[in-house]
């Protein structure tokens, strides 16, 4: 029988596992037996880049292949997010974490993987409101390159649902139908000087964003979880998680995303995100 796991990604999982608890230690030990990482990586890369080569294969052909084999043979093994969603957490992390020299290949990958030209674009909307207008946009005219390269007619078709005289109503709508009456207390409760900034919270993140014609809530809760996870964000991130698993995701499918943020933002973030969406899973159960 060949090895599960050494080095890195055995103390990986002790760590996920005591952290994370039973749901995290299902999702990161379920590698089957005869595991080999050199394969499951070739085969990994391959379905999504062909035989473009890997950053650096031939300047540092060292590096690359421990890159190769602990993303595509790991990470991307471990967690319980099919295809779709993997890529859509990368594309997201990618862009809160200031990388757009790597979209244009990952978008690539994400077509020869099936994702929908809409689906990885209305991914990289999703994450303005958290990331912010500037990181959003680098991505997007990445992603754009890899579209008109795969011969996407550009531009996608429009989803908004929302115009300048109902943005707001609609934002405040989607937000308490999800989130509960506290938001209506929220607002309520707002100093005179902050109500504007709570509007453009409603507004443009809730009503512009989330209320779009394209990915359903689930998969919004999703990449939002990603995002703030790989910005390091306590509050928002449990915020969240609660909202992701209240939109149908799993505990398992959690720690998924958040496995799939880690080749890209580093154990302590990657640690961290698992010990806060575990005080989410406590209190839940705690509740239920």
């Amino acid at each position: 029988m060949k090895r599960k796991w050494k080095g890195v990604i055995m103390a990986a999982g002790i760590l996920l596992a005591a952290t994370a608890g039973e749901a995290g230690a299902a999702s990161l030990a379920g590698t089957p037996e005869g595991y080999d990482r050199a394969q499951a990586a070739e085969a990994g890369y391959s379905a999504l880049y062909g035989k473009s080569p890997m950053a650096l294969e031939k300047e540092d052909p060292e590096f690359a292949g421990m890159m190769k084999k602990y993303i595509y043979g790991d990470i991307r093994t471990q967690s319980v997010l099919p295809l779709r969603d993997q890529e859509l957490t990368t594309l997201a992390v990618l862009t809160a974490t200031h990388h757009p020299e790597w979209v244009e290949k990952e978008v690539s990958g994400a077509l020869q993987g099936g994702v929908s030209p809409m689906d990885i674009r209305e991914a990289i909307y999703q994450t303005a409101p958290y990331t912010g207008f500037p990181d959003a946009l680098a991505s997007l005219k990445e992603a754009d390159k890899a579209f008109k390269k795969a011969g996407v007619k550009l531009p996608l078709e429009g989803k908004a649902v929302t115009n300048d005289a109902d943005r707001l109503d609609k934002g405040v709508d989607f937000q308490v139908g999800t989130y509960g009456e506290r938001i209506r207390r929220m607002r309520e409760e707002a100093p005179a000087n902050q109500k504007a900034l709570q509007d453009d919270l409603s507004a443009f993140c809730f009503g512009d964003i989330y209320t779009r014609d394209s990915l359903d809530l689930r998969t919004r809760e999703m990449i939002t979880v990603a995002v703030i996870g790989a910005m390091g964000i306590e509050p928002q991130f449990k915020s969240h998680v609660a909202g992701a698993l209240a939109a149908g995701m799993s505990q398992d499918e959690v720690i998924g995303t958040i496995t799939i943020m880690n080749p890209y933002v580093g154990f302590p973030k990657t640690l961290n995100a698992l010990r806060w969406a575990k005080e989410v899973f406590d209190r839940n159960r705690g509740q239920a």
